[in-house]
């Protein structure tokens, strides 16, 4: 038999990279092993089903560094991670922390990308900022961050979200639930395509706020800037006074 059918009927012709591919039973070793076997864009089901029984195993693999490959199997191991925990899980910094978490605690300094992603209950406190999409699509749960960067909780449908600094670009834009509290200011665009839930500022927002808006509740107790409330449908605007061009039926608050 020539060599090259040999390696092809030894490994069901695939070729071997740097490492054999992890076969049905084999333990996990590394984050490449679980990517061999889910694929590195999984769903947390496939992810949740070869997850390490060991949590010294499990604690190994959320050590190493996803990079962006396995960052969002990664994300996932967190949060299973944090839900068999019961102190407050204090993962590294990454992007996709928090990814789809269900219940428990988890602490970081500062935030990455999209953290908190899809989450449907627990809590993760953000101690510095965060970076863009925190919150994205929450189900659940409580999100607390000094500050974060653009797009937070962006289709939120439940839960709540407070930045206790300030807030970026496109803050809470395509709600249809959930509560926004902002103790800092926000930049353009917030509440765009907004159609229920709440967001309130404590300082100033930025040009756009409740762009296209058809439901929902948004307060500002400092000043909203340029076209607040443009071609909204539904919902309310207060604030604390408005630039020009703000929609006619927006409140100013005493």
């Amino acid at each position: 038999m020539k060599l090259s059918s040999f390696m092809d009927s030894a490994y069901q012709k695939k070729r071997p990279g740097k490492r054999l591919k992890t076969r049905e039973g084999d333990m996990i070793f590394s984050l490449e092993d679980l990517a061999d076997r889910v694929g590195n864009k999984p769903s947390r089901e496939a992810v949740e089903e070869l997850v390490p029984e060991d949590n010294n195993q499990l604690d190994l693999l959320i050590s190493s560094d996803p990079k962006k490959k396995y960052s969002m199997i990664w994300g996932y191991l967190t949060s299973l991670a944090a839900e068999r925990s019961s102190a407050p899980l204090k993962p590294p910094s990454r992007d996709y922390v928090g990814l789809e978490l269900r219940h428990g605690t988890i602490i970081l300094p500062e935030a990455g990308d999209h953290v908190g992603e899809r989450m449907r209950g627990g809590r993760i406190v953000v101690k510095g900022k965060a970076g863009d999409h925190l919150g994205q699509e929450m189900q659940g749960g409580r999100i607390i961050a000094r500050g974060c960067r653009d797009y937070g909780f962006r289709s939120m449908r439940e839960g709540f979200g407070v930045i206790l600094g300030d807030a970026g670009k496109f803050l809470g834009i395509g709600n249809c639930g959930g509560r926004i509290t902002v103790m800092g200011s926000c930049k353009e665009r917030a509440g765009w395509l907004m159609r229920s839930g709440s967001l309130n500022v404590s300082g100033d927002a930025g040009e756009y706020l409740g762009l296209l808006m058809s439901g929902g509740r948004i307060q500002v107790k400092g000043i909203a800037g340029r076209r607040a409330g443009w071609r909204k449908r539904g919902g309310s605007i207060a604030a604390g006074g408005f630039g020009p061009e703000a929609a006619v039926d927006v409140i100013e608050l005493e």
